[in-house]
């Protein structure tokens, strides 16, 4: 059978017609093979939906195990993708003779590498255990690091820039799915701000780390290759533990008992979203290809990227106002403090608030727009004015990761979800392509026209695009929550087996249990 939807109708007048999970008179029928991956495990155990304290048990458990993970990685990758802005006092600039353009074409190549991986890496992750693959990246992540200690000049470290990004592609969509199969909405908006806030508290690390091997005087092995070391080898350290306690998905987590896997599944069955499908499903990817949304999250993600650049320059362009090298290491510190309050700030507004994602970000925006205003308008003399110039651009990681996940929830069907989360990656990757070249050398040092892109496309157009998404996404929840009441949506579906002898058998289940799309299925509400 095709493993697209199929639509039956039944017949009321049937005498077990009156049980109380009998289907809705429209009723979605698709063969086993094209069903979630929970359709397997609730084949095999029968479990009632969890007691809240039950619900509470899987959530703590499921919590302890992933979130520590997702924290650290987050944090190390970040670390990892600054060794470069951080090298640029440390003295690679020097020892790979490299001039202000090339520097800029280092940072950009990365996310070519990024953007030329982000669809492979998202069929590996549908194809492969989750964990295993991300782990693998990890370790090859680790390994790239390393590679650029023995480089001397650009055409090495822009091979290794871009196997860099290679690598990188998979980190933030394997992150995501992993949430979407064991956390609900709500929690994992509030999780992504947790995890933000002490990813983008990197520069702490890495401004105190820079500090740090200024120290250490070993001849020719200079300061930038002791950080290179350093986070390389923990990077790969790191992706080993992933690998021995990263959990695939529910279906395999070794810290849950057989039936709290099956319940950890109903726990979040008010997502109306699967937990996992393998098949790649075409009518999903063209779904998700049409649907005016998928490319308003990916131009968000493009315009909010545009303002990344400053990551890689803001500890050059700190020391050009006239701090020195280790007045520099600490003041770039400040940027991590910034992110990581107003990231916490969002995760505490998240967990008390419903739908609060556009508002959130739309304020986050705010600063970033008072950002560009003082670094075009206060004079080269008042460098600490220029300086929360800098600082206050940091506000832009709240809109990146509320908005992130927000996409990734705003989709269902495994096929189309993976989809939807490349596109956005593609989209920020593109973004950041571009932005380390708006910090052109004859700009310097005032970078004015830079400011005045920040301002217009990296500021002001993002927020229009959330305006837009948010008001889109709740028309849509309305009409929906119209048919509802009309009693035109179906509460379950059909799942059809054949047996070795040709035989079939058709078996009444959830919804959740049909990987279906957010369009496909009506029960879908979109978060806002």
């Amino acid at each position: 059978m095709s493993s697209k939807i199929a639509y039956e109708e039944t017949t009321h007048s049937q005498q077990d017609s009156q049980e109380e999970n009998e289907p809705a008179s429209t009723t979605l029928k698709l063969s086993d093979r094209s069903a979630d991956e929970s359709y397997k495990l609730f084949s095999k155990v029968q479990v009632s939906d969890p007691t809240p304290e039950e619900a509470r048990i899987i959530r703590n458990k499921c919590l302890w195990r992933i979130l520590p993970f997702l924290c650290i990685g987050y944090h190390l990758m970040y670390v990892d993708k600054q060794t470069l802005g951080s090298s640029a006092i440390l003295g690679i600039l020097e020892d790979a003779k490299l001039n202000s353009n090339q520097y800029n074409w280092l940072s950009s190549i990365f996310y070519f590498g990024y953007m030329v991986a982000e669809w492979p890496q998202n069929w590996a992750l549908q194809r492969f255990p989750v964990g295993k693959w991300l782990a693998g990246n990890l370790i090859v992540w680790g390994g790239i690091t390393l590679l650029h200690i023995p480089c001397n000049n650009f055409a090495s470290l822009f091979v290794v820039r871009f196997l860099l990004g290679l690598s990188e592609a998979c980190i933030v969509p394997a992150f995501l799915l992993s949430m979407s199969m064991f956390f609900t909405y709500q929690e994992q908006a509030v999780m992504m701000s947790v995890m933000w806030s002490i990813g983008n508290s990197s520069p702490i690390t890495s401004g105190f780390l820079s500090y740090g091997v200024l120290w250490i005087k070993t001849g020719s092995f200079h300061p930038w290759k002791w950080l290179m070391v350093i986070t390389g080898v923990i990077t790969i350290i790191f992706g080993g533990l992933v690998w021995l306690f990263f959990p695939d998905s529910p279906l395999h987590a070794d810290f849950l008992t057989y039936e709290e896997r099956a319940q950890a599944i109903l726990r979040i069955k008010g997502n109306n979203s699967g937990i996992e499908q393998k098949q790649f499903k075409k009518h999903q990817f063209i779904e998700a290809i049409k649907d005016p949304k998928t490319w308003l999250f990916a131009l968000h993600a493009w315009s909010q990227e545009m303002g990344n650049g400053i990551n890689n320059q803001t500890s050059l362009i700190i020391n050009s106002f006239g701090f020195t090298v280790f007045q520099t290491t600490l003041l770039s510190t400040v940027s991590g403090v910034i992110a990581f309050f107003t990231l916490s700030a969002a995760a505490i507004t998240l967990h008390f608030t419903r739908n609060s994602r556009a508002w959130i970000s739309l304020i986050a925006y705010v600063p970033a727009v008072i950002s560009s205003i003082l670094l075009l308008a206060l004079p080269w003399s008042n460098r600490w004015g220029l300086i929360v110039g800098v600082w206050l651009r940091y506000t832009t990681g709240v809109p990146y990761a509320v908005v992130m996940i927000w996409a990734a929830n705003a989709s269902a069907g495994h096929t189309k979800k993976t989809t939807v989360i490349a596109l956005y990656h593609i989209g920020y990757g593109l973004g950041n392509i571009i932005s380390p070249q708006l910090f052109e050398p004859r700009w310097k040092p005032r970078y004015k026209p830079t400011w005045i892109i920040l301002l217009v496309v990296a500021a002001i157009l993002p927020s229009i695009i959330i305006i837009t998404l948010r008001i889109y996404l709740s028309r849509e929840n309305k009409r929906r929550d119209k048919l509802e009441a009309d009693n035109v949506v179906a509460n379950n579906g059909l799942v059809e087996t054949t047996n070795a002898d040709g035989t079939k058998d058709v078996r009444v289940v959830d919804t959740n249990q049909l990987d279906l799309t957010d369009r496909e299925n009506l029960k879908f509400r979109y978060v806002l």
